[in-house]
């Protein structure tokens, strides 16, 4: 038994952890044996409630966070799993909207403890488990679960969904699922099972057609999406004909495709909501580390992206953005595309260099000969943040990005109440 939840977080760390550590993709790393004995060991507790699962390269975390607003806006309780976190893991699990807690947690490890022993699953692994746990040990009536990578070796992918979503798959992870938007496709479009709603939204065509070979998706439509200030207005027409007029306090136009697709998901499910509900949830939704808007004079935005295509997506959200200087700071991980994501970002005033606490973390020393311009680095992020902060004037903005380590970093060095 682990006394405490100290000890358990001390375990947790001990396992092998593929977030932080380069392998190679396979079936002899990930596959699912493991996490289906470790799901029987546990009495099937994925068996209990209703899941929407939902795979892609970009949106699947806001996807997953916009659907459990919905659904508990409409009155289902509801279980959220998501990775990796930014600040604590236990943001990885949320009941109604909260983030799990630690007698909870801690519950839900020393049920397993025995198993953990003798299967040695991975860190995820056990985080996946955990929160089948604790979803039905609070009986929820719908669980969102987000893939952690790919989707077809995911250990997210034993649960049997009564709705599946893939949202925009691009180029990602390409040393571990394939080097053609076909071959990622395959990999995502994995969690397809025979007679579950398939949701997605606007694929390029080699993506769309391998999903079309799994199923018949459902695609939701946006129109109307306007940017007025931080926040976004757009209209949905869902996968049942209904039309949704929403609002989302975001940066960003393709957040809107993201909102859509959780409606579509939503709906495709079985769940029964009203559009006034949806349009309810969307408008309190907070998407952490998603263009966050995190302080104004100067304005201060953390954004997760680490890949070029979620970059372009950054540079077109705070592209209307009224400043007179953009400060940067960026950190990534070394097996990323970092050059493409430095050219996607386009000229910035003055980027600071910097790298997370994860030994996957480029050197800030390799970083700064790749950029043009003035630029520094700093080893901390926290240190780098800090700086940055007080480099910018009133009317300048600092943008944070690069990796979900380097943004979780940045906004845990913020005070309480930011």
């Amino acid at each position: 038994m682990f006394p405490s939840y100290g000890a358990a977080l001390d375990y947790l760390k001990s396992a092998t952890d593929y977030e932080r550590q380069q392998v190679r993709y396979s079936s002899a790393t990930y596959n699912l044996d493991r996490m289906r004995r470790l799901a029987a060991d546990q009495g099937h507790a994925e068996r209990t409630f209703r899941t929407l699962h939902i795979a892609g390269t970009k949106g699947k975390g806001s996807v997953a966070t916009m659907a459990e607003a919905i659904l508990r806006r409409a009155g289902y309780r509801t279980g959220l799993y998501t990775s990796p976190h930014l600040v604590d893991l236990r943001e990885r699990i949320r009941i109604d909207g909260e983030d799990v807690s630690e007698p909870d947690f801690l519950w839900a490890m020393n049920r397993m403890e025995r198993t953990l022993r003798r299967l040695r699953p991975t860190y995820f692994e056990i985080m996946t488990e955990a929160a089948f746990l604790i979803f039905a040990k609070n009986k929820v009536d719908y669980a969102v679960i987000e893939v952690g990578l790919g989707g077809r070796l995911d250990a997210t992918n034993v649960v049997s969904p009564a709705a599946c979503a893939i949202t925009r798959i691009d180029y990602d992870h390409m040393d571990k699922l394939g080097h053609t938007l076909g071959a990622i496709a395959r990999e995502k479009a994995g969690i397809i099972k025979p007679g579950v709603p398939v949701v997605t939204g606007a694929q390029r065509p080699s993506a769309l057609r391998v999903i079309r070979r799994a199923a018949r998706p459902l695609v939701p439509q946006v129109w109307r999406p306007v940017q007025a200030g931080t926040v976004l207005k757009f209209n949905v027409t869902g996968v049942l004909g209904k039309v949704y007029r929403c609002e989302l306090p975001v940066l960003g136009a393709h957040q809107a495709q993201n909102a859509a697709i959780a409606i579509g998901l939503v709906e495709a499910s079985g769940a029964e909501v009203t559009p006034v509900e949806v349009r309810e949830a969307l408008r309190h939704v907070r998407l952490p580390g998603r263009v966050e808007v995190v302080r104004r004079r100067p304005w201060v935005i953390v954004d997760t992206a680490h890949n070029p295509v979620s970059v372009r997506a950054l540079r077109q959200a705070i592209g209307p953005l009224r400043r007179r200087r953009t400060v940067l700071v960026f950190g990534a991980s070394a097996d990323k595309d970092w050059r493409g994501m430095l050219r996607e970002l386009g000229p910035v005033d003055f980027t600071i260099f910097t790298r997370a606490r994860s030994p996957r973390a480029a050197a800030p020393s390799e970083l700064v000969r790749s950029r043009r311009g003035p630029a520094v680095r700093v080893e901390r992020v926290d240190e780098a943040f800090a700086l940055a902060r007080a480099l910018a004037g009133p009317r300048d903005a600092v943008v944070v990005t690069g990796s979900f380590y380097v943004a979780g970093e940045a906004l845990a060095s913020l005070p309480a109440g930011r």
